[in-house]
């Protein structure tokens, strides 16, 4: 799997879970908050995309990524840690 590919997918789930919010366009470079993601949707959004792309790891290892383009990025790696581990 792409990081654009994951990066449609964290887009996707942004939107879904930010329905009711009126913001700006969904792009790489979207920060969450201005995005009306509070804590409770990030953690939501990080949930989905475990399950979704079948990772296990710490919900705080997505923590530290400034944007969504940084947030597929790390789903990536961990996805390639997986597949070298397998």
């Amino acid at each position: 799997m792409t990081e654009n590919h994951i990066y449609d997918l964290i887009a996707a789930h942004v939107a879904e879970i930010t329905a009711d919010v009126d913001h700006g366009p969904i792009t790489r470079s979207s920060m969450l908050s201005p995005l009306g993601m509070d804590s409770i949707g990030r953690a939501e959004l990080i949930a989905r995309m475990l399950e979704e792309l079948s990772i296990t790891a710490p919900a705080y290892e997505f923590h530290q990524a400034n944007d969504l383009g940084e947030l597929a990025a790390i789903f990536a790696s961990k996805i390639k840690e997986r597949q070298k581990s397998a």
